[in-house]
């Protein structure tokens, strides 16, 4: 069983993501934030399988976050994929080299929010790259 933790601050897409994650057979959530100061107090310690954060949040970013996580906590090796909205290569580029993992792109519709099997589809895909090279 892979624990999870997700970092959303769109209400809606945070519920629908959870209630996905929960479905999804291998699958726990173990934390939702609403912040990356949330995540950053409460991460290192709980130190989930895989971390799903928005690239977008009120204060500090997705990015930031990522940033801050591998500098102050070395120990913190929990892949982090980047949920976003923005096909945007600098975006994504510049989550990769803050430390994130990965990245799933959600619909751009708030309706149709990534769905299990997708969700699902995208975890498989990023759990067995990070898998093999660890």
């Amino acid at each position: 069983m892979y624990t999870v933790a997700l970092v959303e601050d769109h209400p809606i897409t945070s519920e629908l993501l959870a209630r996905s994650i929960g479905k999804c057979k291998g699958l726990k959530l173990v934390g939702v934030y609403d912040s990356g100061q949330e995540a950053l107090r409460d991460l290192p310690t709980k130190r989930p399988d895989v971390v799903l954060m928005d690239i977008k949040l009120p204060g500090m970013s997705g990015i930031d976050c990522v940033r801050a996580l591998r500098s102050r906590s070395p120990a913190f090796k929990s892949p982090i994929l980047m949920l976003t909205e923005y096909a945007e290569e600098q975006l994504i580029f510049d989550a990769l080299k803050a430390g994130a993992n990965g990245y799933l792109l959600k619909n751009k519709e708030r309706h149709q929010q990534v769905g299990e099997p997708r969700l699902r589809m995208g975890f498989a895909m990023h759990l067995a790259t990070i898998a093999v090279a660890a």
